[in-house]
C-alpha cells in the first residue's frame, strides 16, 4: 500500500530540507488532513502531488488545501520504428560527465520550463541545478538510464535522456545548436536501438510548445496526463505565510 505521504531522501539532500511526496490519487478531505498531520509531525516543508484529471475532483479539493498547481504534464506514446525522412548533419554517440560543460546552455535553457521554474519559492536557478545534476547522474548511470548527445563538425549540437525502465522513454532533450537537426538525428537513433514496441517521450509542460510540435511530427499521440501539484505546509491552504 502506498503510504499518503512519502520522504524523498534523494531531493531532501538536493534541496537542503525536508521534501516528500503526498498521494493525491482519489483525494478525499479525511486523506488530504491526513497528509497534513503526517507532514507536520515528520517535519516535511514541501510535498510533490500528481492527480490524473480525468478522474474526480481530486484536483480541486488538493487546491484548497493549499496545493499550488505548477504543471500540467503530458506523456507521449508511438511505437517504435523508423521516423519519416529529414536531413541533419549531426550524429549521434553515448554522453559521459567531460560533456557537462558543453551542455551547460542546453540545461539553462530547458530549466525555466520546470515545474521547479515554475514555483517561485523553488525558482529558475534551483530548476538548473537540478536539470544539472539530473543530466550527470543520468551521465554516471549508462544502464537504465541513458545519455546521448549528438555533434557536427563545429561539436555537441543537442543531447538527450533516456529511461529504459519499463516503457523506454526519452525525458529530456535539449538543443545547443539550433538548425543543426539535432532533436532528429537524437531521436530517430532512439528508435533505431530500442527495438519493436511502444516508446513515450516526456513528460513535457503543456506551456512548452515547441517540444509538443516536434513530438507530433515525430507521429507520437497524447498518452495520459497529469497534473503536478506542490504543497508548502508552512502555508495556510490557498497560499501565504
Amino acid at each position: 500500500m502506498t503510504p499518503l505521504l512519502e520522504p524523498l531522501p534523494w531531493d531532501t539532500d538536493f534541496f537542503g530540507f525536508p521534501i516528500g511526496r503526498a498521494d493525491l490519487a482519489g483525494a478525499t478531505v479525511e486523506g488530504l488532513r491526513e497528509i497534513e498531520d503526517a507532514a507536520r509531525a515528520s517535519g516535511i516543508v514541501c510535498a510533490y502531488g500528481t492527480v490524473d484529471p480525468t478522474k474526480g475532483d481530486a484536483g480541486h479539493l488538493a487546491q484548497t488545501f493549499g496545493y499550488r498547481l505548477v504543471e500540467v504534464a503530458i506523456t507521449f506514446a508511438r511505437p517504435a520504428g523508423a521516423l519519416p525522412p529529414w536531413s541533419s548533419a549531426s550524429t549521434v554517440r553515448p554522453g559521459t560527465v567531460e560533456d557537462l560543460p558543453a551542455l551547460e546552455p542546453a540545461i539553462s535553457t530547458l530549466a525555466p520550463w520546470s515545474r521547479f521554474g515554475a514555483d517561485p519559492r523553488f525558482g529558475p536557478e534551483a530548476a538548473r541545478r537540478m536539470h544539472r545534476a539530473w543530466v550527470e547522474r543520468t551521465a554516471r548511470d549508462g544502464a537504465e538510464r541513458k545519455l546521448l548527445v549528438s555533434e557536427d563538425d563545429s561539436g555537441l549540437t543537442g543531447f538527450s535522456t533516456e529511461v529504459h525502465t519499463g516503457v523506454p522513454r526519452i525525458d529530456l532533450m535539449g538543443v545547443v545548436k539550433p538548425g543543426s537537426g539535432s532533436s532528429w538525428a537524437l531521436m530517430a537513433d532512439f528508435m533505431e536501438r530500442v527495438g519493436d514496441g511502444v516508446v513515450e517521450g516526456g513528460p513535457c509542460a503543456v506551456r512548452n510548445v515547441a517540444p509538443l510540435r516536434f513530438v507530433e511530427k515525430c507521429g507520437f499521440e497524447v498518452a495520459r496526463v497529469e497534473y503536478r501539484f506542490h504543497r508548502w505546509f508552512d502555508e495556510v491552504a490557498g497560499g501565504g505565510p
